[in-house]
C-alpha cells in the first residue's frame, strides 16, 4: 500500500498531537493528546484494510521519507 500525500500530511499533523497512533480499518484516522484535551479525526483517501499501531509517528514518517517511492506491506503482526 502506498500512502497518498494527503494521508501523509494528516499523519504529520497528528504527530504534533500525540506521537502514538492506532490506525483502524477504513478511511478514518483519529488521535487524542496524552492529556485528553485535544482530539482530532480525519477522513483520508487511503483505505486501511489492517489495524496497526505506530509507536513513534515522527520516526515512522522520517523512515518513509528516506525512500522515494515507499510501499507499506502488511503482515499478520507487522508493517
Amino acid at each position: 500500500m502506498k500512502l497518498s500525500n494527503d494521508t501523509r500530511e494528516v499523519l504529520k499533523n497528528f504527530s504534533t498531537i500525540n506521537q502514538n497512533l492506532l490506525v483502524k480499518n477504513g478511511t478514518v484516522i483519529g488521535t487524542m493528546s496524552a492529556m485528553k484535551n485535544i482530539v482530532a479525526k480525519a477522513t483520508v483517501p487511503d483505505n486501511f484494510n489492517n489495524e496497526f499501531a505506530i509507536y513513534d509517528l515522527n520516526e515512522f514518517l522520517f523512515a518513509m521519507s528516506l525512500f522515494k517511492d515507499s510501499t507499506l506491506t502488511f503482515d499478520e503482526m507487522s508493517v
